[in-house]
């Protein structure tokens, strides 16, 4: 357990002489030392971050918000982000020098051994919700050629295979191609001049470079893959993709889903500058307006019918509300399915069918709730009726509308989470007010309430 840090105004006057907190810091985890630090001025980080090492700087810092990170890399000694960065996995380095300036990146690369630029441009070069852009460059690969010994004798002088990165010991070609998998007990098991080729593992599962990081995590979740490698067009070996990065892509996807089923921009978070939130929110809201005024222009059709009974003002956001939220749950479910890959095919249809079965029997159950408390509030069995076929109607149009609309944007090739929950709502409003008051309309004009 890491004891509390001192006062923030002080620390930063402090820190250096406050031995027994830092020295716990630096025997603690990277995480439990990122909570202590996620509160303090950015001063302070940095004052504390003087006291670690160069590795476990690194490791902390990769714990931190994104955008604090980008802070850090950007005001930092430009010897001591280098300094840092060298002790970083490469590709979690990429993450964070991508997001920098192009002048503080190129500055930090110039610090680095060229063999680590070549690696980090290498990775910055890809799409960065690619294969390309999310692998570690460092793997452990032997050449088909060698034998059982000389395999071990070559793992024994390979840094990458003596450090966290080692997950499995990759056979390519003098061109670097892949052409199989080792594993450690062929090594240990195997007599000593039997070739490489002789026992390795033909067939590996890899991906391409350009292959999408949600297709990659789909892979990792249905195999329950450590780690896979990836090649480019040539075949030639090129990283490896882990289950670490890929946990990293799921959380960020799933944020990014929740986000935009909202009208957000995916990439928000609590550290985000305040125009940039404005930026990304606000055109949304004027989407969401004008949807509003268009649910009002339905209503200000039966203007007439409401100023008759005004009784029905009050069951307005009653089926509205209950449309909406039955929707929002087919539309999540929808979502999140499309989004794991679960929906192909003849699936459509099936899970169309059933989605509508469950609406009316969910919309006549609530639907019933509705109409007889309508019918015991004003006694009113027509206004009953109408709102209970009104609200049962809704809902299965929600229903409808939360499969066909993520399914509608996808064969668009637009993201199905991409707002999604706006284009619902407009559906149920303005489908809720004008079943609702169209046939209270008629109702009540053959069947006038007393």
């Amino acid at each position: 357990m890491v004891s509390a840090p001192p006062d923030i105004p002080e620390l930063v006057d402090r820190v250096s002489t406050n031995a027994t907190w830092i020295e716990s810091l630096r025997k603690s985890e990277a995480r439990d030392v990122a909570n202590q630090l996620v509160d303090l001025p950015i001063d302070g980080i940095r004052e504390v971050l003087r006291e670690l090492t160069d590795e476990q700087t690194g490791e902390v810092i990769m714990e931190l918000d994104p955008s604090l990170q980008v802070r850090l890399f950007e005001e930092m000694r430009l010897h001591r982000v280098s300094g840092i960065v060298d002790e970083m996995f490469l590709d979690d380095a990429a993450d964070i020098l991508g997001r920098l300036s192009v002048e503080r990146r190129d500055a930090i690369l110039k610090n680095l051994p060229a063999e680590s630029v070549e690696k980090i441009t290498e990775i910055l070069s890809y799409p960065e919700d690619s294969a390309g852009g999310i692998m570690n460059p460092d793997f452990v690969a032997v050449l088909e050629s060698l034998t059982v010994q000389e395999a071990v004798a070559s793992l024994r002088e390979n840094e990458v295979a003596t450090s966290d990165a080692l997950f499995y010991i990759y056979v390519i070609d003098t061109e670097a191609r892949l052409r199989g998998v080792l594993r450690a007990r062929d090594l240990l098991l195997c007599r000593p001049d039997t070739r490489v080729s002789d026992v390795m593992i033909r067939q590996v599962r890899c991906v391409s470079v350009n292959a999408d990081q949600e297709d990659i995590a789909t892979l990792f979740r249905e195999h329950h893959f450590i780690a896979l490698p990836v090649v480019d067009d040539f075949q030639r070996l090129c990283g490896v993709v882990t289950s670490d990065d890929v946990l990293d892509v799921i959380e960020e996807e799933a944020t990014e889903d929740m986000q935009r089923m909202i009208g957000l921009s995916g990439e928000e978070t609590l550290e985000t500058p305040w125009n940039i939130s404005l930026r990304n929110r606000l055109p949304w809201l004027y989407v969401n307006l004008a949807t509003a005024v268009l649910a009002g222009w339905v209503v200000s059709l039966f203007e007439s019918t409401i100023d008759k009974y005004a009784v029905l003002a009050v069951f307005l956001p009653i089926i509205a509300s209950q449309g909406g939220n039955a929707g929002i749950q087919t539309l999540t479910i929808m979502v999140r399915s499309m989004a794991l890959g679960g929906i192909e095919g003849r699936k459509k249809t099936r899970i169309l069918t059933k989605e509508l079965f469950v609406a009316l029997l969910t919309g006549l159950a609530t639907g019933l709730a509705v109409g007889l408390i309508g019918w015991w509030w004003r006694g009113d069995l027509v206004l009953g009726v109408i709102a209970c076929v009104a609200l049962m109607l809704n809902v299965i149009c929600a229903a409808a509308a939360g499969v066909l609309i993520p399914m509608g944007l996808k064969a668009l090739k637009i993201d199905p989470a991409l707002a999604s929950s706006i284009m619902l709502t407009t559906v149920t409003d303005v489908f809720g007010f004008l079943m609702f008051l169209g046939l209270a309309a008629v109702g009540f004009h053959y069947f006038p309430p007393a």
